[in-house]
C-alpha cells in the first residue's frame, strides 16, 4: 500500500512539475518579448530591414489657430472665478489692481496688453507666476486678463 501511495505521489508531483514547467516556459516567453529591443540600428551601406512606414499627417485635422483665436475660445470670466483671482483683484490685496477699479488700472493699461500678459504669467509683485495656478495655460492667463481688462474699458 506504501509504495502505491509513493509511487501515485510521484506521478503527480511529475504532472504538477511539468505543468509549472510549461507556465515558466510562457512565462519566459512573454518576458523576453518585453525586453526585446524596439528598433535596430543600421548604418550607411548595411543591409537593413525595411522601414516601418510612418502615418501620414491627417489633411482633415484642423491647422493650429492663431493665439488670438485661442484666446477667444476661453471665458475669461470662468476662469478668473474658477482661478480665485477675485481673492487679491476684488479688493486690490497686495498691491493687485481692483477688478473694475479704472485709476487702479490706467498705468497698466498703458504698458499694453503684452506686458500684462506677462506679469500674469511669469508673475509680479506679490502675485506668483500664473497667480499661483500652474495647471492653467498660458491662454487661460490671458483669457482672465482680457476679463478684467475689459471691465475696466
Amino acid at each position: 500500500m506504501n509504495f502505491k501511495c509513493i509511487l501515485g505521489g510521484i506521478v503527480a508531483l511529475g504532472v504538477l512539475s511539468s505543468a509549472a514547467l510549461a507556465d515558466a516556459e510562457a512565462e519566459d516567453a512573454a518576458l523576453a518579448e518585453r525586453l526585446a529591443p524596439v528598433g535596430k540600428l543600421c548604418l550607411q551601406g548595411q543591409t537593413c530591414q525595411r522601414a516601418v512606414a510612418q502615418p501620414e499627417p491627417d489633411a482633415s485635422l484642423p491647422e493650429e489657430p492663431e493665439s488670438e483665436d485661442i484666446a477667444a475660445q476661453y471665458d475669461g470670466e470662468a476662469l478668473y472665478a474658477r482661478a480665485g483671482c477675485g481673492a487679491c483683484h476684488a479688493a486690490g490685496i497686495a498691491g493687485a489692481p481692483a477688478t473694475g477699479d479704472n485709476a487702479a488700472w490706467t498705468a497698466r493699461l498703458a504698458q499694453g496688453t503684452d506686458t500684462l500678459y506677462a506679469n500674469a504669467i511669469k508673475g509680479i509683485g506679490a502675485m506668483p507666476p500664473k497667480g499661483g495656478r500652474f495647471n492653467f495655460s498660458d491662454d487661460e492667463i490671458r483669457a482672465a486678463v482680457d476679463y478684467m481688462i475689459e471691465e475696466v474699458e
